[in-house]
C-alpha cells in the first residue's frame, strides 16, 4: 500500500510542477488583437521548440502544461515582425500570465501573405480563409464594399450587388449577426479587424445557402457620433438614382445606429420572341418596346450592447418596400404554313409592390475557456407582395384595320409569407486544438396565395404552412499540418397544405473538410457537403397566369425540395504578393426543379399556345474547375464547367438527356495612380455563362465598364462608365426547344450614355 502511495505522490509532484502560460498578441500600431496568429514556446538555451497554438478571435493564448524551465514566447503573423516574451517557469509556482505581445508590420516578411504592404493577408483555415484588413487598405475604401472588392472569391458589381463564387445565394454576416447586403454601407473601413469567407458551409448554416461572409470587426470601444452619406447619379437617358446614408452613436458598451439606402431605377427596353409550333406549322413573332422602372429601399436600425467582456445583445430590425413596373408595346404576327394570317397589338402594364421586415435580436456569452461560446438567435420575418398583368389585346385581319377581337384581362396576385426562427449554438473546446459544436434550430412559416382574375373574387386562396426542427452537430481539429472539420446536420419538417404530394419529409446534410499544410504558402484542401433546395414562394402557386401572347404559366404546389452533393478539392498558393486558388469539383443533381413546356388549346382563343410548370424533373451531374486569385491588383474568379441531366419521362411527355458546358468570368483591377494613393482607377468585368434549364438555355452578355475614384480628406468622388459606346445591347437570349414547339426570346435595355457620377462623405 505505501508502494503506491509512494507512486501517486510522485505523479502529484510531477503534475503539480506543470503550469499554464497564457497571454496576447495584439498590432503594435492600434493595438487591437491579432487573431489566428502563430504562438511558439522557445525552450533556453537551446531553442528548441516544444509547442505551439494558434491566437483566438481575442488575441489570447494559452500553452498548458508547461514544465519548469527557461522560454522565450515567440508570435508570428503574416506580413508582420516575430516578436516576443522571456519565461521563466519555476516549480511550484502558479499559471504565469505574460505582458502583450505587439507585432510590428514588416513588407518583407512573406509567410502566408496574400498581399504585402497594401494589399490583404490571406490564412487558410480548415473551414474558412481569413483575410485580415491592412490599414493601407482600410484608408483606401469608402465602405465595407470597397472592402469586399478586394477579396478573392468575391464580386462586386457597378450596383453593388455583391456574389460569392458566382452564386448569390449566401449570408453576410457582422460579427457572426446575420445582416442584409445594405448593412455594407454603413461600415467604416477602419472599424473592420477581418473578412471571413466560408465556402463550404458546415451544418452550423441554413441547408440551402452556398456560402457565408462575416465580417468582423474590431473591438474597440468607440465613444460619438459617426455617419456617412452617398449619392449616385445617372443623369442622361432615363435618370437613376442611388442613395445611402447611416449614423450611429456610440457610449462605450452600447452603440445605437440606423442605415438607409434607396435607389430609383428607369430604363427603356425591347423584347422579341419568335415561337414555332411545328406540330401545326404556325408561327409567332412578337417584337415590343417599352421602359421599366423599379424603386427599392431598405432601412436597418438597432442596437449593439457589450454588458461586459462575457456578453454581448444585439437587436436588429429592418424594413424593405420594393416597387417594380414594366410597361410595354407590342406587335404579334401570326403566320399559318409561312403565310401571314393576324396580328396582335398589346398594350400590358406588369407591376409589382413588395414590402419585407423583420426583427432579430442576438445574445452571445462567452466563457473562461477560450473559444468555449455559447449564441442565441430569434428571428421573425414578415412578407407580403401585390403583382398585376395587365393588358389589352386587339386581333387584326394581316394588313387591315378591321377588328376580329378584343381580350382584356387584369391578373391579380397577393403573396403573403411569415416566419419564426430560434436558433442555439454552443461551441466546447477540446484543449487548444480542437473544439466540438452543436445546435438546435426551429423554424416555422406560413405562405398564403390569393389570385384574382379581372377584379372578381375566386376562391383561389392557397395555404402552406412548415413547421420544421433542425439538429447539427460536429467537430473541429486544427493540427500543425493537418486540419479537419466534420458535421451533420438534421431537418425534419412538417407540412400543412392544401394539396402537396409528400407533405412530411426528413433530410441528412453532412459535411466536411480536410485540409493539409505544406507550408505557411502552401495549402490543400478536400471539402464535402449535401445542401438543400426548397421550392419558392412563386413557383407553388397553383393558379393560372395568361401572358400578352395568350400563354399560359402556373406554379407547382406539388413540388419536393431538390438536393446537390458537391466535391471540391481546392489548392491554395502564396507566393510573394500574390494569392492564387485554383480547383476543381464534381457535384451532383437529385430532383432539381425545372420548367416543362406543354402545347395546349388556349382557353382564350382556342388556338395553340404553350403552359409552363415547374417540376423536380432534372437529376444529373456538373464537373469543373476554375481558380480564385488576387494577382497583384487584380481579384479575379473564372470557372469553367460541363454537365449532364438525365432524361425524364413523365405523364404525357418526355425529356431527352442534355450535355451542355460553358464558363464564367468576374474580374475587378484596379491601380493607383497618384503616390499619395488617392486616386484609383479600375475596370470590372463579369460574365456568367450559360444556364441550363430542362428544355431551354439562357445566354447572359458580358458586363464590363470603367471607373475613376478620387479621395478629398472625408470624401470621396467617382465616376464609372457601363458598356462604353454601347447603344441597344441584348440582356439574355432564352431558346427553348420541345418536340412540337421552338421559340426564342431576347430581351435587352439602351445603354447608351451609361455614367454613373457618386459622392460619398463621412461626418462625426
Amino acid at each position: 500500500m505505501k508502494k503506491y502511495l509512494f507512486f501517486l505522490f510522485l505523479i502529484i509532484s510531477f503534475t503539480s510542477q506543470a503550469q499554464n502560460i497564457s497571454g496576447k498578441v495584439c498590432f503594435e500600431k492600434d493595438k487591437t488583437p491579432v487573431q489566428f496568429a502563430s504562438v511558439g514556446l522557445v525552450r533556453l538555451p537551446d531553442s528548441t521548440m516544444t509547442t505551439g497554438v494558434i491566437t483566438l478571435t481575442d488575441g489570447g493564448y494559452l500553452l498548458q502544461k508547461v514544465k519548469p524551465g527557461n522560454y522565450f514566447v515567440k508570435a508570428s503573423f503574416v506580413g508582420y515582425k516575430p516578436s516576443g516574451r522571456k519565461v521563466v517557469v519555476e516549480a511550484g509556482s502558479g499559471d504565469i500570465k505574460v505582458d502583450t505581445i505587439y507585432l510590428a508590420e514588416s513588407i518583407a516578411s512573406l509567410n502566408e501573405v496574400t498581399v504585402v504592404g497594401e494589399r490583404l493577408k490571406g490564412k487558410e483555415m480548415v473551414d474558412r480563409t481569413l483575410y485580415a484588413i491592412p490599414p493601407v487598405i482600410a484608408k483606401s475604401a469608402n465602405n465595407g464594399y470597397d472592402i469586399l472588392k478586394r477579396i478573392p472569391q468575391v464580386t462586386v458589381d457597378f450596383q453593388n450587388n455583391v456574389t460569392l463564387n458566382g452564386s448569390s445565394n449566401f449570408i453576410i454576416q457582422v460579427d457572426g449577426r446575420q445582416r442584409d447586403k445594405e448593412f455594407l454601407a454603413k461600415l467604416l473601413p477602419s472599424d473592420i479587424e477581418s473578412i471571413e469567407v466560408v465556402s463550404n458551409p458546415s451544418g452550423k448554416y441554413e441547408g440551402n445557402i452556398d456560402g457565408v461572409i462575416n465580417i468582423v470587426l474590431k473591438k474597440e470601444a468607440r465613444y460619438g457620433m459617426n455617419g456617412n452619406a452617398s449619392l449616385n447619379i445617372k443623369p442622361f437617358n432615363k435618370p437613376t438614382t442611388t442613395a445611402t446614408g447611416s449614423l450611429d452613436y456610440s457610449m462605450g458598451k452600447i452603440s445605437f445606429y440606423i442605415t438607409g439606402f434607396t435607389i430609383t431605377q428607369k430604363l427603356d427596353i425591347k423584347s422579341i420572341t419568335r415561337s414555332d409550333f411545328t406540330m401545326a406549322d404556325s408561327t409567332s413573332s412578337l417584337a415590343g418596346g417599352g421602359g421599366i422602372k423599379v424603386t427599392s429601399t431598405s432601412i436597418n436600425t438597432g442596437f449593439d450592447y457589450y454588458m461586459n467582456e462575457k456578453n454581448n445583445l444585439s437587436f436588429n430590425y429592418s424594413y424593405k418596400p420594393i416597387s417594380q413596373n414594366v410597361d410595354l408595346l407590342s406587335q404579334t404576327f401570326l403566320y399559318k404554313n409561312s403565310n401571314p394570317l393576324n396580328t396582335i397589338s398589346s398594350i400590358t402594364n406588369t407591376g409589382l409592390k413588395s414590402n419585407e421586415s423583420s426583427f432579430s435580436l442576438f445574445y452571445k456569452k462567452t466563457f473562461k475557456k477560450p473559444i468555449q461560446e455559447f449564441t442565441a438567435e430569434t428571428n421573425y420575418y414578415m412578407f407580403r407582395s401585390t403583382d398585376g398583368n395587365d393588358f389589352t389585346n386587339k386581333r387584326y385581319l394581316y394588313n387591315q384595320d378591321s377588328v376580329l377581337s378584343t381580350y382584356a384581362r387584369n391578373e391579380y396576385n397577393v403573396n403573403d409569407r411569415n416566419y419564426f426562427s430560434t436558433k442555439l449554438n454552443y461551441v466546447q473546446p477540446i484543449g487548444m486544438s480542437a473544439k466540438i459544436e452543436a445546435g438546435y434550430q426551429l423554424y416555422y412559416q406560413n405562405l398564403s396565395y390569393n389570385f384574382i382574375i379581372n377584379k372578381e373574387e375566386s376562391n383561389n386562396l392557397f395555404n402552406y404552412a412548415e413547421f420544421r426542427n433542425s439538429v447539427y452537430g460536429g467537430i473541429t481539429l486544427n493540427l500543425k499540418k493537418v486540419g479537419i472539420q466534420a458535421m451533420l446536420r438534421v431537418e425534419d419538417s412538417h407540412i400543412k397544405a392544401d394539396s402537396v404530394s409528400h407533405p412530411n419529409y426528413a433530410c441528412f446534410l453532412p459535411s466536411a473538410n480536410f485540409q493539409y499544410k505544406f507550408s505557411a504558402s502552401h495549402n490543400l484542401k478536400f471539402t464535402y457537403n449535401r445542401r438543400i433546395n426548397r421550392p419558392g414562394i412563386y413557383d407553388m402557386n397553383p393558379y393560372y397566369k395568361i401572358g400578352q401572347n395568350y400563354d399560359i404559366s402556373q406554379g407547382n404546389p406539388d413540388l419536393k425540395p431538390d438536393y446537390r452533393d458537391r466535391l471540391q478539392l481546392t489548392y491554395t498558393w502564396n507566393f510573394g504578393s500574390n494569392f492564387f486558388s485554383p480547383y476543381i469539383y464534381q457535384e451532383y443533381f437529385t430532383d432539381k426543379v425545372g420548367r416543362r413546356y406543354q402545347v395546349v388549346v388556349s382557353p382564350v382563343t382556342k388556338a395553340l399556345t404553350t403552359i409552363t410548370k415547374p417540376f423536380n424533373l432534372m437529376s444529373g451531374y456538373e464537373s469543373g474547375g476554375g481558380f480564385n486569385a488576387m494577382l497583384w491588383y487584380i481579384n479575379i474568379n473564372a470557372r469553367i464547367f460541363q454537365g449532364h441531366y438525365n432524361a425524364y419521362s413523365g405523364d404525357l411527355i418526355t425529356i431527352p438527356a442534355v450535355n451542355y458546358f460553358s464558363y464564367s468570368l468576374t474580374s475587378y483591377a484596379f491601380a493607383q495612380l497618384d503616390k499619395n494613393k488617392k486616386t484609383t482607377a479600375y475596370v470590372f468585368l463579369s460574365y456568367n455563362g450559360v444556364s441550363v434549364n430542362a428544355q431551354s438555355k439562357t445566354y447572359s452578355m458580358p458586363f464590363y465598364g470603367v471607373g475613376l475614384q478620387k479621395q478629398l480628406k472625408n470624401h470621396s468622388l467617382g465616376v464609372f462608365w457601363l458598356l462604353p459606346f454601347s447603344t441597344n445591347v441584348n440582356l439574355t437570349r432564352t431558346e427553348t426547344t420541345t418536340p412540337a414547339f421552338n421559340s426564342t426570346n431576347t430581351v435587352g435595355f439602351n445603354v447608351s450614355n451609361y455614367f454613373y457620377f457618386d459622392r460619398l462623405g463621412y461626418f462625426l
